[in-house]
């Protein structure tokens, strides 16, 4: 096999559109679950769908990052599956967290949210790791606690636009 067919294999699975049917059977049943949860407010079973589909995103973020780094330099394997990471977590987040339509424009929108949450972590290594003094081991585990609500409502008001996501909070 070619190492051009291979790349385009590997490629296709980065693109959340040519999931096969029974995965995306399998999404919506865990989507329905979560959506039907008794006793659970809209908003907490978004962030609880939102954590979920985080992890379901992470795996296949690393997934593309240890294929594509049999065949590229770490860098160029890790840029490309932090992007399509980024846009897989768009594709998830719309399609199964916030149900909503996937539109063109608010997937461009979405790498800002990513960005946000890049500054955010910066910003907040720095102090807890500069002025509190946190072991620098530990203190990336508590800016993913402080960063994913935060992602989450970027997420949300990308994706459900700002005036849907006020009037349901």
């Amino acid at each position: 096999m070619s190492t051009d067919i291979l790349l385009g294999r590997l490629r296709s699975l980065a693109e959340p559109a040519v999931l096969h049917h029974s995965a995306r059977v399998k999404l919506s049943i865990i989507t329905t679950l979560f959506y039907s949860a008794s006793g659970w407010s809209t908003p907490w079973r978004e962030l609880a769908a939102f954590v979920f589909f985080g992890a379901v995103r992470t795996v296949l973020g690393y997934g593309i990052y240890l294929l594509l780094v049999l065949f590229i330099a770490y860098p160029a394997a890790y840029t490309v599956s932090y992007v399509s990471g980024v846009f897989i977590s768009y594709y998830l987040n719309a399609r199964f967290v916030f149900r909503e339509k996937l539109r063109l424009s608010k997937a461009m929108q979405f790498p800002i949210v990513y960005l946000a949450q890049y500054l955010i972590g910066l910003g907040l290594l720095y102090l807890l790791i500069e002025v509190a003094h946190l072991s620098k081991f530990f203190a990336p585990i508590v800016i993913v606690v402080i960063t994913v609500p935060c992602t989450y409502l970027l997420s949300r008001c990308v994706i459900k636009g700002r005036s849907r996501t006020n009037q349901q909070l």
